[in-house]
C-alpha cells in the first residue's frame, strides 16, 4: 500500500502543478495590448519623356538630293517623370555613308506649331548640340548629347524645343554619284535616367 500512496502522492502533485501552470499562463494571457500601424503603401516615383506632338514619326525622309540641299524638322521634347532626370540624345547604330551628310542639331524654343508636320515656325535657337558628319553621331547614352545646355536635370513638364537640319554634303570626286547612295534608316532616342 505504501508503494500505492507514494503513487497517489506523485499523481496528485503532478496534477496540482498542471493546473497550476494552466493558471499561470491563463493569467498571463489576460494580459496583453496591441498596437496597429496600418495603410502602409509605397509607390514607385516615374520617367516618362515624350515627343510632345505625340508622334514618333520620322524627323527627315528625303530623297534626289544634291550637293548643299538642306531639309530642317523640328520637335519638342517633353518630360512628364515625376522623379527628376538627366536626358541624353543618341542616334541607333548602322548609319551607312556617313560621312556624305551633315546633321545639325539646335536646343531653342518658341515652336508655334508642335505635331507630325515637323514644322519650325517660330523656333529660336539656344544653342547647338551638335553640328558634324552624320556618321560620327553618338550612338549610345554614355556619349550622348545633353537633353539640356550643361546637362541641366529636368523636372515634370520641361520642355524643349529641337531643330534638326540635314544636309548633302559636297563631293568631288569623279564618278562617285553614278547610282545612288543612302545613309540608311537611323533613329533618335532620347533617353531619361533619373538622379
Amino acid at each position: 500500500m505504501n508503494g500505492m500512496s507514494t503513487r497517489k502522492k506523485l499523481l496528485v502533485t503532478l496534477g496540482v502543478m498542471a493546473l497550476m501552470g494552466l493558471g499561470v499562463f491563463g493569467t498571463f494571457a489576460a494580459f496583453t495590448a496591441t498596437t496597429t500601424n496600418s495603410g502602409n503603401e509605397i509607390d514607385s516615383g516615374s520617367v516618362k519623356i515624350d515627343d510632345d506632338s505625340g508622334a514618333t514619326t520620322e524627323l527627315y525622309d528625303v530623297t534626289n538630293q544634291k550637293p548643299g540641299d538642306s531639309t530642317s524638322a523640328c520637335l519638342r521634347i517633353k518630360y512628364n517623370g515625376s522623379l527628376n532626370a538627366a536626358v541624353k540624345l543618341y542616334m541607333s547604330a548602322g548609319v551607312t555613308n556617313g560621312t556624305m551628310y551633315n546633321l545639325q542639331v539646335e536646343r531653342g524654343s518658341g515652336l508655334t506649331t508642335v505635331d507630325n508636320t515637323r514644322s519650325c515656325a517660330g523656333f529660336s535657337s539656344s544653342s547647338t548640340v551638335y553640328n558634324g558628319n552624320l556618321g560620327s553621331f553618338a550612338t549610345t547614352y554614355a556619349g550622348g548629347y545633353d537633353g539640356k545646355a550643361g546637362g541641366a536635370a529636368w523636372a515634370q513638364n520641361d520642355a524643349v524645343d529641337y531643330r534638326f537640319t540635314i544636309t548633302q554634303n559636297d563631293d568631288a570626286t569623279a564618278n562617285a554619284h553614278t547610282a545612288v547612295t543612302s545613309s540608311g534608316p537611323h533613329s533618335f532616342t532620347w533617353e531619361a535616367r533619373n538622379n
